[in-house]
């Protein structure tokens, strides 16, 4: 009976080891680690951008995505993409602390270890959502899987202003505008850098003895309400209107509240009012691509950029860390906040207005071209934000990008191009 049950345990033990899958790892239960390996060993090393040393940070999802999964840019629908087995999702910045639009890479590994890359500009949309931890604007270490470079920031806050009675005269508009909604890739400093401009241009228009000139914000999906502003500014005799945006972008285009809006839509509304005169700031991505179409209006005296058609604008960066090698950035003026060329353009102008004589100075060359201060002040205070402007004793790169090399911020100035 014994030897009859102990062949009856020993058939058992065969069929169990026969029925029941190991527990052992095998090709085709790759997990998370091993799919990062992956990442870290076979993909990145051949990423031409990497291997030439640019910044790069790559971001993990913290399981895999079921079969059927869609994913495609939030901004467009030129990169679709539906899981036809559960794979793992991982996504590659090229530009870290950038705005968009930029170079990015969808990464798909699944259970065999094999892999995709597909290029792209915007991050992603994943089963109709994006995911926090990817749009998140300092990532979590434990989201991170591979990168060359540590950023820091300003803690978000408002930069404050305080300006003396600026003798100004003439009624004029400024139009504050925050395109970027709530979940979006960097949200707060966009936030922050609206408040910064509003901050800065609520101050310097109260000194107008006037006392007429107006301040609108606009934010997020009020954003498109500027075309309206415009009207009803002119309807009000503002001129000139100063028009500042921080906003996602890419070439000839920003977005506002989730809409694109064209460089055409703002050159339309600027030549339908031929008798104001405009001046625009422009914080995104491709901005300086603006200049080519709205430089061709005769009223359009002034438009600075944060960066040529070609490269992308960055927030506030404070120190900028190579993890393998290189020279760090540290920042002249830490204190600043937003987006780091607009906090430095602001700062620049800023301390113009607060200096007589150099405000003196702008009145001067404001009357000898026949323009507005304030476009004169936009003019200088963008050449002082870079430390090139030494007639007013702006010598200091304030632009931490800038002097990174990452973004080359531009400046039209109608009167100055004409001489």
């Amino acid at each position: 009976m014994k030897k009859k049950l102990f062949a009856i345990c020993v058939v058992s033990i065969v069929l169990i080891a026969v029925l029941v899958p190991s527990c052992a790892p095998t090709e085709d239960q790759m997990g998370m680690e091993d799919a990062i390996d992956v990442v870290v060993e076979d993909i990145l090393p051949n990423i031409p951008e990497i291997q030439e040393g640019d910044p790069y940070w790559c971001l993990k999802l913290d399981s895999a995505l079921p079969e059927g999964t869609v994913i495609e840019e939030d901004s467009g629908d030129t990169l679709r993409i539906t899981l036809d087995e559960e794979k793992f999702f991982f996504y590659l910045d090229l530009a870290p602390g950038a705005y968009y639009e930029h170079d990015v890479k969808y990464i798909l590994v699944d259970r065999n270890g094999n892999h995709e890359e597909y290029d792209a500009r915007w991050w992603p949309l994943i089963g109709g959502e994006v995911p926090e931890e990817l749009v998140s604007e300092v990532p979590d270490e434990r989201d991170m899987i591979a990168t060359n470079v540590e950023i820091e920031a300003h803690e978000p806050e408002q930069m404050l202003f305080d300006f003396p009675v600026l003798r100004l005269v003439g009624c004029e508009g400024f139009i504050v505008v925050q395109g970027l909604v709530q979940g979006e890739k960097l949200y707060d400093y966009a936030v922050d850098d609206h408040n910064n401009r509003y901050n800065f241009f609520t101050e310097y228009a109260a000194e107008h003895t006037s006392d007429c000139s107006q301040v609108v914000g606009l934010a997020q999906s009020n954003a498109l309400n500027v075309f309206d502003t415009i009207d009803d500014m002119v309807d009000d005799g503002l001129n000139p209107i100063t028009i500042s945006i921080i906003a996602h972008g890419s070439v000839d285009s920003v977005s506002l509240g989730n809409q694109t809006v064209k460089v055409d839509q703002f050159c339309n509304k600027i030549a339908a009012h031929p008798y104001t005169n405009f001046n625009l700031i422009i914080t995104s991505c491709h901005s300086g691509s603006f200049i080519d179409d709205l430089s061709t209006l005769d009223n359009v005296y002034v438009v600075a950029t944060a960066c040529r058609a070609d490269e992308t604008a960055y927030r506030d960066v404070d120190v900028w860390h190579w993890l393998f090698g290189g020279d760090d950035y540290i920042d002249y003026n830490p204190e600043d906040t937003g987006a780091e060329w607009t906090s430095s353009l602001l700062e620049a102008m800023s301390e113009i207005v607060q200096n007589e004589a150099k405000f003196e100075a702008i009145t001067s060359l404001a009357e000898g071209y026949g323009v507005p201060e304030t476009s004169v002040l936009i003019w200088m205070g963008s050449l002082g934000a870079l430390g090139d402007n030494p007639s007013f004793d702006l010598l200091q790169d304030l632009d931490l990008c800038h002097r990174a090399t990452f973004e080359h911020p531009q400046i039209y100035a109608s009167w100055y191009l004409i001489e």
